[in-house]
């Protein structure tokens, strides 16, 4: 009964996504006041309306993907340092994650191997005086 239930848990992974991502990286942030906490954000950039990005697995964590509301088709799914981790479905290397995206009303999971790490993003501790 156990392994039924294992089995049953564990999404199954698409070989092949019906388009291709353009731009796939994460970047750390850090908050420019001690308060402000730091993090990562996972961008991935899509140009296929056809599919919608719907969450991120990444670094034992999940988060829901948001469309820029600067930059038409680039998702961004945002992890502070302090989330809690989660177990997740997925067996994942360090700068691997799954995404789940929705196509026909159903939900496929694929996984994008060896994200790009961009370099840190080091917010200012107060706004420049101009």
């Amino acid at each position: 009964m156990m392994s039924l239930y294992k089995c049953a848990s564990t999404p199954e992974l698409q070989k092949v996504i019906p388009s291709e991502f353009e731009n796939a990286y994460f970047q750390k942030w850090n908050a420019g006041i001690k308060e402000g906490g730091s993090g990562i954000n996972v961008f991935i950039k899509l140009n296929d309306k056809s599919i919608q990005l719907d969450s991120i697995y990444f670094r034992d964590r999940v988060s829901k993907l948001n469309i820029s509301s600067e930059n038409e088709g680039l998702y961004v799914g945002r992890y502070k340092s302090n989330d809690i981790k989660t177990e997740i479905p997925f067996d994942l290397a360090n700068n691997d994650c799954v995404i789940s995206y929705k196509s026909n009303h159903e939900i496929f999971y694929f996984k994008i191997p060896d994200l790009k790490e961009k370099a840190v993003l080091n917010y200012p501790s107060s706004p420049p005086n101009n």
